[in-house]
């Protein structure tokens, strides 16, 4: 149980801790620290939340888009639209999309590209988010592979710069850990693995599905200011 000193809330406590994981980040060179967004929380902040994240330390965001059945983040346009202006140096976006999930198909991820564009959202890098749920995904682990790639290829021709999401893991589950297309087409990783620290040294979190060396690492599952995830690259 959290002892909390006098006079200190719970929500104070974890805005320091929050700030303290930021500020120890830039006590090295050439790094990035930044938040990944889901839909429920992209459509229920605003602006002064994006403004404590910044005020924090966050440099960039990645915010989701797309999440399976319930497909398009309504608030989206709204949301990256807040992030920019709070200041921060890049906004990302990414989709959890599952071939057991309605609408979710390559012409679905086509007509999110389209949505984006047709609204004037700013983003980099379309991120594919690829991981488990019950009864979203085929049996077979070759077939799983195969459609995760038909949405890649399928995002791509609409114009979108593509990666991935995943852990070693969840890719291992949900399509197999021989699934390589990916990394054989130069396609960054952003991998999850929850070990509170801002560094590549644990290599076999990474090395699946070809990969040999990441873009991005999803370090942590919380933070402060709102729900968030903490995410990490050396920036050189």
């Amino acid at each position: 149980e959290w002892i909390y000193p006098i006079g200190m809330t719970r929500n104070v406590a974890v805005l320091i801790a929050f700030s303290l994981a930021f500020s120890s980040l830039f006590a090295f060179s050439y790094a990035a620290l930044g938040v990944d967004i889901s839909d429920d929380t992209c459509n229920s902040i605003g602006s002064s939340t994006w403004n404590c994240l910044v005020t924090n330390g966050a440099s960039f965001a990645i915010i989701e888009a797309w999440r399976g059945g319930y497909q398009q983040t309504a608030n989206i346009a709204t949301c990256v639209s807040q992030a920019w202006q709070a200041g921060l140096s890049h906004v990302d976006v990414y989709a959890f999309m599952c071939p057991q999930c309605s609408g979710n198909s390559p012409s679905g991820v086509q007509g999110l590209v389209s949505s984006l564009n047709s609204q004037g959202v700013k983003y980099g890098t379309l991120w594919i988010d690829v991981e488990q749920c019950d009864g979203c995904w085929y049996g077979d682990l070759g077939s799983n592979c195969q459609w995760v790639q038909s949405i890649v290829q399928a995002a791509q021709s609409a114009g979108a710069t593509v990666g991935i999401y995943s852990s070693e893991y969840e890719w291992g589950a949900t399509v197999g850990s021989d699934c390589s297309f990916a990394s054989a087409a130069g396609l960054p990783l952003w991998y999850a693995h929850y070990d509170g620290n801002e560094n590549f040294n644990d290599n076999w979190a990474y090395e699946f599905g070809g990969w040999s060396s990441p873009a991005m690492k999803q370090f942590a599952d919380s933070g402060g200011c709102t729900s968030v995830d903490l995410d990490w690259y050396p920036d050189d």
